[in-house]
């Protein structure tokens, strides 16, 4: 299903992209559209817990976000899957503690997808997205 939608556009952000659609031989309208997709990527073919859980951060506010991004896999996760995955370097991981580890590996990459999906939420509202350095001095004055 598609959306039908009317934009005016300024001059000076229309010209730029009339130019590089006939530079590329696209209809500016194809040319918005991908610009679009690719400014806010569709969650679809993920996990659904994982697309939910990514989905439910489109409501967040500009400090919600900023908190998201402030998140991080808790030190004794990081040490856990370090330690599970030399383990499993050398061949001596049962069943039980793969399962832990994928859980554990899971449980990390969900933080960082939430850190990345509030990053591209807050640079599609416009607002200007943190540096690694500004985090790290905001996550310092936290603790």
């Amino acid at each position: 299903m598609s959306q039908a939608i009317t934009l005016n556009l300024p001059d000076h952000i229309f010209q730029p992209i009339a130019r590089v659609a006939q530079a590329a031989q696209q209809p500016v309208e194809e040319l918005v559209l991908t610009a679009l997709q690719a400014s806010l990527p569709p969650l679809e073919g993920l996990p659904n817990d994982i697309s939910e859980n990514l989905s439910a951060l489109e409501m967040f506010d500009e400090q919600s976000l900023r908190s998201v991004m402030l998140d991080t896999v808790p030190a004794e996760t990081s040490e856990q899957i370090h330690d599970l995955l030399e383990r499993q370097q050398l061949g001596s991981l049962g069943i039980s503690e793969q399962r832990q580890l994928d859980s554990l590996q899971r449980q990390a990459d969900l933080v960082m997808l939430r850190k990345a999906r509030a990053a591209v939420l807050l640079r599609f509202r416009g607002k200007p997205v943190p540096t690694a350095a500004e985090l790290r001095q905001l996550s310092g004055q936290l603790a």
